[in-house]
C-alpha cells in the first residue's frame, strides 16, 4: 500500500513541478514582453504607461515564488556542500531528513502568517491596477503550501530509506 501511495504522490509531485516550472516560464516571456513594451513606448512614443511598474513587481513576485518550490524539489537550492561531503553517511542522512524537518516547519508557519496577513491586505488596492494588495502576497502562500507538499514527500522518502538503511549520496 505505501508504495502505491507513494507512487502516486511522486506523480502529484512531479506533475506540480511541471506546472510550476511552465508557469514560471510563461509568466517571465510576459514580464519580457511588457518591458520591451515600455522601454518602446517610453523612448520612441514619450508615452510612458503608469501601470507597468507595478505589473512587473507583480509578474517578478509570482515568478519567483512558483519557481523557488521547482527549484527545491529539483534539490536546486545551495548547500554548504564542502562542509556536508565531510560528514559520514549516517550523520548526512540525519543532517538531510533534520533539514527537511526544518523546511516543513518553516512553510507552515510562512503558509499560516501569510494567509493572516493577505486577509488584512484585501482592505486595500493597489494604486494602478486597482487590484487588492492581497495578490501581491498570494505567490508566497502558494509557495508555502507547494514547498509542504514537496516537503512532505521528500520526509516519507527519507523514512522510508532509514527503515530499508538505503545510503546516502
Amino acid at each position: 500500500m505505501y508504495l502505491t501511495f507513494m507512487s502516486w504522490y511522486k506523480k502529484v509531485v512531479d506533475g506540480l513541478e511541471k506546472v510550476e516550472l511552465w508557469l514560471s516560464t510563461i509568466l517571465l516571456g510576459g514580464l519580457t514582453l511588457i518591458v520591451l513594451m515600455e522601454v518602446v513606448s517610453r523612448y520612441l512614443l514619450n508615452r510612458p504607461f503608469p501601470w507597468v511598474l507595478e505589473l512587473s513587481i507583480f509578474l517578478m513576485t509570482y515568478i519567483v515564488f512558483i519557481g523557488a518550490p521547482a527549484m527545491y524539489k529539483g534539490k536546486s537550492l545551495v548547500i554548504i556542500e564542502f562542509v556536508f561531503r565531510k560528514l559520514p553517511a549516517p550523520a548526512r542522512k540525519f543532517v538531510l531528513f533534520f533539514w527537511e524537518i526544518l523546511i516543513g516547519f518553516f512553510s507552515v508557519v510562512l503558509g499560516v502568517a501569510t494567509y493572516q496577513f493577505m486577509l488584512v491586505q484585501m482592505r486595500y488596492k493597489s494604486p494602478t491596477l486597482d487590484i487588492p494588495v492581497a495578490y501581491f502576497t498570494l505567490p508566497l502562500l502558494l509557495c508555502s503550501i507547494s514547498m509542504l507538499i514537496f516537503n512532505v514527500y521528500f520526509i516519507l522518502d527519507h523514512l522510508e530509506g532509514f527503515r530499508k538503511g538505503k545510503r546516502v549520496s
